[in-house]
């Protein structure tokens, strides 16, 4: 009985471990114009469901789930901004100017993009929502002349964020996106080999027990 107890306690310590977080770097090479993107780390449109385009801006607010609803264009190019490695870019358009909508493929704390701005002094606005569309944070951030790297972490855990009032005239374009995404809750697999070492030390334990 104790040892069909002991099994049992591991196996659920088993499915209750973290998994480490990790480090996603967006892949954009494969990216192609059009009114949304799907790359291997995220996916891209104007809009979520529940937002609507209006001008630079956006109004409405995301439904639940958090899912990505096309509108307008999407450009790629390729492009290097000198400050980080030539990769694909994305400008919402029209003008470069237009929303931008990213739905991470797990939660994250913290993103990383490269952007540009003709002239710096401009803000730009951030909306982060978690998987429910709930809206977990805003940000005002200042551009930098020239491009730059913006990076913005230690935030409440979210799953996608719209990007909008980009004023700048000449517009933006996004690249070499990252995201460090939340440790969530292991499968048995994962949690295999850590937990492998208690089975050996409580079998051990029974042995000596008889």
């Amino acid at each position: 009985m104790f040892r069909s107890t002991f099994l049992f306690s591991v196996a659920a310590l088993a499915a209750c471990l973290p998994v480490a977080a990790a480090t996603v770097n967006v892949d954009l090479s494969g990216a192609t114009t059009g009114t949304s993107i799907a790359a291997p780390g995220a996916s891209f449109a104007q809009t979520f469901a529940g937002q609507t385009v209006s001008g630079t801006g956006i109004t409405g607010s995301p439904s639940s789930p958090l899912a990505l609803q096309p509108a307008g264009t999407l450009l790629v190019q390729v492009f290097d901004p000198g400050v980080s490695p030539a990769s694909n870019s994305i400008l919402s358009q029209p003008d470069n100017q237009g929303p931008l909508s990213i739905l991470l493929d797990s939660d994250a704390d913290s993103i990383t993009f490269t952007s540009g701005s003709a002239d710096g002094g401009d803000s730009i606005s951030l909306r982060f929502f978690d998987a429910n569309g709930a809206l977990v944070n805003s940000l005002t951030p200042t551009l930098n002349p020239n491009y730059a790297i913006y990076s913005f972490s230690g935030l409440p855990v979210f799953r996608g964020l719209t990007i909008f009032d980009d004023n700048d005239l000449a517009g933006l374009r996004f690249q070499n996106i990252s995201y460090n995404a939340v440790a969530g809750t292991a499968t048995p697999e994962p949690a295999y080999l850590p937990v492998a070492g208690l089975l050996l030390i409580g079998l051990r334990f029974l042995r000596k027990k008889h």
